[in-house]
């Protein structure tokens, strides 16, 4: 989760990369039109009156003092960092960002026990194998899985690739979605404009076969071969993500089978994909359903889906239930995820307790920007006071957490669905590596109102609705459905008790 308000400090949009195939979104962030805060800082440093000599002469020489967390050093958003105009030795950068992303850890994690793991021997472990990297490539995604020893998924190594693509809000693809379902690899989701689209591809086929293996075969040999991240089932997830990214025109081959059908009886679709760039940005849906209650989703926590959702609970504050569908939304800014959460609330909350290194809150300029243990302001004249649910999946992820936990722990909504992606952390912003990569490293951990540790966990849900490969097959919302059932009963004993 993306601490973003205290990088950037002017309230312009923040285009989140949204969840395309198994991509987990929040992975990568961009932003335009920004002021980054080193710039305002440093500025703002050379700022001193003439008599506080020895105080100007220290901040000319750094912010530290006033910035222990580094927040000036950083950025919000990925942008190519500067580089030397004289090229370093063919290693040299490597075992600088090695360097790098083994200090920032051992000194700046939130966990000063490092999530129990031996930080020195895993670099043991992953240098050698770092230097001997025979491509670019190879060394970036071995980087990465170096910060996976901490099993968190927002500690992690995004290469120049990954930079430059969030930079242009793109995502390169094969434009599906799959997810494995009664031990099988099921597609959910298909871009219009995508390879498998026009091969004949449709939700609910079952893929049989990836490059000539038997496709589960395939994906659990993926999955032993990634990172590790927050939760078992968030790396079968990753694994997906590298199967479905990756190069543009780089290609896949994949068998498909219809449903009902067999290869032999005509039914099999075997195709060739190209992965393709796709656009990336949030959205976000305000409508009223059939049965009369309203009905909300997004997909990610920014600036802009937070005027969009804040405008659409006002739009639907006559319905008599609300549903907020946070399935698939990644996260994004923990600020818009408090913002959207206290539009629900009447009077002021203590949110989630943060965790930080020393204990303490993190200061900017003296000033508590994360404090320990925040009040939540509410405002009674706009709050929706009306029962309230929100849908949740494994793909609930981050800020999409904070918001769930926040408001099952008051008890004010009732949560339907499948457990969450148990990935709750927070940092600040993305820290420039040498040879173009940028690394965020978690700064924050949290504890929900009631104490509960959701990294690692996830959100279990008050009514659990199983996915099935027949939901997928018939496109049927069971989940959405069981919402509407909720609401119906709750609001029909709230009548019964007003009579």
């Amino acid at each position: 989760m993306l601490i973003h308000w205290i990088v950037n400090p002017r309230p312009t949009p923040f285009p989140q990369k949204a969840c395309e195939g198994n991509i987990l979104c929040g992975r990568a962030h961009a932003a335009n039109d920004q002021i980054p805060m080193k710039k305002l800082l440093k500025k703002e440093c050379m700022k001193i009156p003439s008599l506080a000599i020895g105080l100007a002469a220290l901040l000319l020489t750094s912010c530290s003092i006033v910035d222990p967390n580094n927040i000036i050093g950083r950025s919000g958003r990925m942008e190519p960092p500067e580089t030397s105009p004289v090229p370093l030795p063919s290693t040299a950068w490597k075992r600088e960002a090695i360097d790098v992303v083994f200090d920032t850890v051992q000194t700046r994690y939130y966990d000063p026990a490092l999530n129990g793991v031996d930080w020195a021997a895993a670099r043991r472990t992953y240098e050698p194998l770092l230097l001997a990297a025979k491509t670019d490539d190879e060394f970036w995604e071995l980087l990465d899985k170096f910060t996976g020893v901490l099993k968190d998924s927002h500690t992690r190594v995004h290469s120049p690739k990954d930079v430059q693509n969030a930079r242009e809000q793109e995502v390169h693809a094969l434009g599906i979605a799959l997810a494995e379902i009664e031990g099988k690899i099921l597609v959910t989701g298909v871009n219009g404009d995508s390879d498998a689209y026009f091969a004949g591809v449709r939700s609910g086929m079952t893929v049989t076969h990836i490059e000539g293996e038997p496709a589960l075969t395939y994906v659990r040999k993926l999955e032993a071969s990634v990172r590790e991240t927050s939760t078992p089932w968030t790396r079968r997830r990753v694994a997906f993500r590298k199967l479905l990214s990756g190069d543009v025109d780089s290609k896949i081959s994949m068998h498909f089978a219809r449903v009902g059908t067999y290869a032999n009886d005509g039914g099999e679709i075997i195709a060739t994909l190209k992965r393709r760039s796709f656009g990336t940005g949030s959205d976000a849906t305000a409508r009223t359903l059939p049965s009369g209650y309203g009905y909300i989703r997004f997909s990610g926590f920014s600036l802009t889906s937070q005027s969009r959702v804040l405008a659409g609970i006002e739009k639907l504050k006559d319905t008599p239930g609300l549903i907020i569908d946070l399935r698939n939304n990644g996260g994004g800014l923990a600020a818009a995820a408090q913002a959207i959460t206290m539009r629900f609330f009447t009077e002021d909350k203590f949110g989630a307790k943060a965790l930080t290194r020393d204990g303490k809150p993190i200061t900017i300029w003296f000033y508590p920007v994360i404090p320990i243990n925040p009040v939540l302001k509410a405002n009674a004249a706009l709050a929706y006071t009306k029962p309230l649910v929100i849908l949740t999946n494994e793909s609930s992820a981050s800020a999409s957490e904070l918001m769930t936990s926040l408001l099952q722990d008051f008890g004010r909504a009732t949560i339907v669905g499948q457990r969450t992606c148990g990935c709750l952390l927070g940092y600040i912003g993305l820290m420039d590596l040498p040879g173009g990569g940028q690394m965020a490293y978690s700064e924050i951990g949290y504890r929900s109102p009631k104490g509960k540790r959701i990294e690692g966990e996830g959100v279990t849900p008050d009514i659990a609705v199983a996915l099935t490969a027949d939901d997928i097959i018939t496109q049927r919302d069971r989940s959405l459905e069981a919402a509407e059932a909720h609401l119906t009963a709750v609001t029909r004993l709230t009548k019964d008790e007003k009579k």
